[in-house]
């Protein structure tokens, strides 16, 4: 009775150690299957997490480099870059919260603003300082007056601007216009309806400058009197 006690026992034990054996390389195995799959996810999102910061470089370069060429005038290259990589870039913000089509109209690039025009720019975007485009535009001909062609103004009248945006302080270009005393420019955008019916008031604003001629065309316009208007 011993003897068979003693093979039940010894055949008991045997079980048992084989089936922890097997449990216990069934386990190894699904440890070692987790870390390969752990680590392919890690190497997969790094992959991904690569791309992308490889992508965001290159889309931070080409900006940089057209909102350079434009500043300096370098309408050459900057026709190159364009030609070159995706028309989409037009459209992306630099560092400083401005897209190259928003460098462009505040340095009134004419030839640059036409082509950006034609590879889809969007007149619509404002700056991160809240500036449209026909605003940066509008006053880059303020701080230049001596600038008679304003071309870039109309390109950007054309392609359905809206010249009655406002800056972040509330101000049209007209309003601009009239406390700058930049006659020629507010002529220019009463012909094109621009709203004299702002606060505040554009002809006050002349007055308040001492820009009596521009002030005088304000007065006409809103008294339905005919404006003398030339440009060139």
């Amino acid at each position: 009775m011993s003897v068979f006690i003693y093979y039940i026992f010894n055949g008991v034990k045997r079980l048992f150690l084989v089936q922890s054996l097997k449990w216990c390389n069934s386990y190894d195995s699904i440890v070692t299957t987790m870390w390969i799959w752990f680590l392919l996810c890690f190497y997969a999102i790094f992959l991904i997490m690569l791309k992308l910061f490889a992508k965001l470089y290159l889309n931070t370069r080409i900006v940089d480099e057209l909102c350079k060429c434009i500043e300096e005038g370098d309408t050459v290259r900057c026709v190159k870059l364009l030609d070159e990589y995706d028309p989409n870039y037009i459209n992306v913000y630099n560092r400083n919260g401005y897209t190259p089509f928003l460098v462009a109209c505040a340095n009134g690039q004419t030839q640059i603003i036409k082509l950006m025009l034609k590879k889809g720019a969007n007149v619509k975007l404002k700056s991160k300082q809240f500036e449209s485009a026909f605003y940066l535009t509008t006053f880059y001909y303020i701080k230049n007056p001596h600038i008679k062609n304003a071309t870039c103004i109309r390109e950007l009248y054309y392609a359905g601007a809206n010249i009655d945006e406002p800056n972040a302080k509330g101000l049209t270009p007209l309003q601009m216009a009239a406390m700058f005393g930049h006659t020629p420019l507010v002529r220019w955008l009463l012909l094109k309806n621009a709203s004299a019916v702002t606060a505040p008031d554009p002809y006050m604003l002349a007055i308040s400058q001492g820009h009596q001629e521009t002030a005088k065309i304000i007065h006409a316009h809103t008294h339905g009197l005919a404006i003398e208007f030339k440009i060139k």
